[in-house]
């Protein structure tokens, strides 16, 4: 998954949640997208209310789906335990992309920079013993910064770096090139994403997500 490369990459998805309000997702549809990550659930007990509906949604127009987790863990046991919830809200749900850490600095996630690192091998392994195919999401300066490049290797990173660009120098699968779209269907402002990698592929010919 080599990274730096300014060049459009072959996929385009968009990530979602319940701040995008109610999705049309019949004109989405109609919108040259291949897949949607949507949240699923928040910290420890949280779930987004509109997660099931955006699946259904999505899946509806033949969109690839995948899901992320927003983090306000501090501590690895916190971070088992987020990962707990994550893996109930997605629970007999036929998932064709990844399940995602969405981990980066917010106000209980600086209390613990020093076990970032830590905090996502727990939450992934987490995700990997459930059979999913598990990836990491953080900013740039974030994932060159707060983590392990060792300790995180081992997994697909999604980068979020907003222009023309993605200049991380490690490999990564997913790049979040604005927070600025706009997609017929969707009110506002909506994330943008780009891939090289079929990763419905790769989890079906890998077994994962359960989808036996």
């Amino acid at each position: 998954m080599p990274g730096g490369k300014e060049t459009n990459m072959s996929y385009n998805g968009i990530d979602v949640s319940s701040y995008q309000g109610s999705i049309d997702w019949s004109r989405v549809g109609k919108v040259h997208l291949d897949f949607a990550f949507v949240r699923a659930s928040m910290g420890p007990l949280s779930r987004d209310l509109r997660f099931k509906g955006n699946v259904a949604g999505a899946q509806g127009t033949g969109i690839k789906v995948g899901a992320y987790h927003y983090c306000n863990a501090s501590s690895v046991a916190q971070a088992h335990a987020e990962a707990k919830n994550f893996l109930a809200a997605v629970k007999g749900l036929k998932l064709t992309y990844p399940l995602v850490l969405d981990l980066e600095y917010n106000s209980n996630t600086s209390k613990a920079l020093s076990q970032w690192s830590d905090m996502a091998v727990a939450f992934l392994g987490d995700l990997e013993a459930a059979g999913y195919f598990a990836m990491l999401y953080s900013d740039k300066y974030s994932l060159e910064n707060r983590f392990d490049p060792d300790k995180i290797a081992p997994f697909a990173i999604w980068v979020a770096q907003w222009g023309k660009a993605c200049t991380y120098s490690r490999h990564f699968g997913v790049w979040q090139n604005s927070d600025t779209g706009t997609v017929s269907g969707i009110s506002g402002n909506v994330d943008l994403d780009v891939s090289e990698y079929d990763y419905a592929g790769i989890i079906k010919n890998a077994g994962l997500n359960n989808l036996g």
